[in-house]
């Protein structure tokens, strides 16, 4: 098994069954992820684990701890540095037998988790009993916000291709191991206890085909940033940049709607693409889905800037374009209602129902320039499809069957009366009716401190 993510905390629950939400952490202990890990090492299998480097997160958490000093048999842990500052490897992919592969946005971490009803008092976003008990009796809610993201499971020849990027990685951070001061040590320490150190090279995979045979009825295809190791520590010449290729294609063969939920929208690159395919076609619709920097209010965060310049890159050409932020509004135990923002961290588009992305960029220059990223694309109107209408249906608060869903253009209608009629509800004190919220990112008229688009 082969995971990399950017922030990894082995104390995550995967498993929260609904039945063992009260429970104590003694009890949950087997649903973790670094208990899970050491249990499949002890059966024999090979464990292969990447984190980014920058925070040096072995020293920080009592399971990467173990396996990054001590070495115990089949577990392997390495950090990899990006060869820019303003970057990360941000990439978030899982692999197993190089059958069955994940990739997506979601970090190994306890807030990340949730369920697509995104409530307010969702007990399991806690981990001590008493915090949780006190949210499921809707005392206060979660201290952890809902939280929206995506992955994608995939199986077939692309599993390869995920590999095969894993391997170069792992090949790069043992490299880097040895140079770094905690590498260093972290070589010597090995050497003189356990005598075991990471592989230098992961075994063989299979290689990724260029051409082969259909094993299945969608078309799937790995997409990635990744800067050059040479260049300088801010920034570095982009040796492939196949998401941002990916985006601009879609976006400009686009006919008639773009569906997009995205942590961030504040790209520079990405606004030219949209005003372009905006501009050529009037009737195309378009839906973005994101975070408000400051809750939408003017700032000195330079994010708050850059979102701001790319809606209104947007609205130049569509003046009634608005932002969506997503809201949960619930009762508490006294009758009082909560409102919170949803943390919306998912990177996907869906275009014209039949082309998809989902991964790890953001829409952002820093994420399609310099980052460490990977998207998976996929070409079927049999996924893409269905998927936009369980998207929309969740945040409006609708059946994924309802037939006001079914045909693009007629659901983008209805998302924007929606959202028109929550923002007048809002007005008049009454409870909103699904969690669609249009907002506006303002911003100062320059870029606080001058900071560019290629760095937030």
């Amino acid at each position: 098994m082969r995971v990399a993510s950017w922030m990894l905390r082995p104390d995550t629950e995967l498993e929260r069954p609904e039945t063992m939400a009260l429970d104590g952490p003694p009890a949950r202990a087997a649903d973790r992820f670094g208990a899970l890990v050491e249990e499949l090492a002890g059966r024999g299998v090979a464990l292969r684990i990447l984190i980014w480097g920058m925070t040096y997160t072995p020293l920080v958490n009592r399971w990467l701890r173990r396996w990054y000093w001590r070495a115990p048999r089949n577990i392997d842990v390495l950090e990899h540095d990006h060869p820019v500052l303003i970057g990360s490897n941000h990439q978030k992919t899982l692999t197993i037998d190089g059958r069955v592969g994940y990739c997506g946005g979601m970090n190994l971490k306890e807030n990340d988790w949730d369920t697509p009803e995104h409530s307010l008092f969702e007990p399991r976003r806690r981990a001590s009993s008493d915090a949780r008990r006190a949210v499921a009796e809707r005392r206060r809610p979660s201290r952890f916000p809902p939280r929206h993201d995506l992955s994608l499971r995939v199986e077939g020849p692309v599993v390869a291709h995920i590999d095969a990027c894993f391997a170069k990685r792992w090949e790069a951070a043992a490299r880097q191991w040895r140079r770094r001061p905690g590498g260093w040590l972290g070589w010597l320490w090995r050497r003189v206890t356990s005598k075991r150190l990471p592989p230098a090279a992961l075994p063989a995979s299979p290689t990724p085909p260029t051409r082969s045979e259909p094993v299945g009825p969608t078309w799937v295809q790995i997409v990635r940033t990744r800067s050059q190791d040479a260049g300088g520590i801010f920034s570095a010449p982009p040796a492939e940049q196949g998401i941002l290729d990916a985006y601009r294609r879609a976006i400009a063969n686009a006919r008639e709607t773009i569906y997009i939920e995205n942590q961030y929208f504040r790209s520079r690159l990405v606004a030219d693409a949209l005003v372009g395919a905006l501009e050529r076609n009037p009737d195309l619709r378009l839906i973005v889905v994101t975070w408000p920097i400051a809750g939408g209010r003017r700032s000195l965060n330079p994010a708050g800037y850059w979102t701001a310049y790319t809606q209104d890159r947007v609205r130049h050409v569509r003046p009634a374009f608005r932002l969506t932020r997503l809201v949960s509004a619930e009762l508490d135990a006294a009758g009082r209602l909560v409102e919170r923002p949803v943390d919306v961290h998912a990177k996907v588009m869906i275009i014209d129902d039949v082309w998809l992305t989902i991964g790890s960029a953001n829409i952002n220059d820093r994420g399609f320039k310099y980052e460490g990223e990977m998207n998976a694309v996929v070409l079927d109107r049999g996924v893409a499809g269905p998927l936009r209408r369980n998207l929309m249906a969740e945040h409006l608060g609708l059946e994924a069957e309802d037939p006001h869903l079914r045909e693009g253009r007629e659901a983008f209608a209805l998302w924007d009366e929606m959202a028109a009629s929550n923002q007048a509800r809002l007005a008049r004190g009454e409870r909103p009716v699904g969690r669609v919220r249009p907002f506006e990112q303002r911003a100062p008229l320059r870029p606080p401190f001058g900071v560019g688009s290629g760095v937030f």
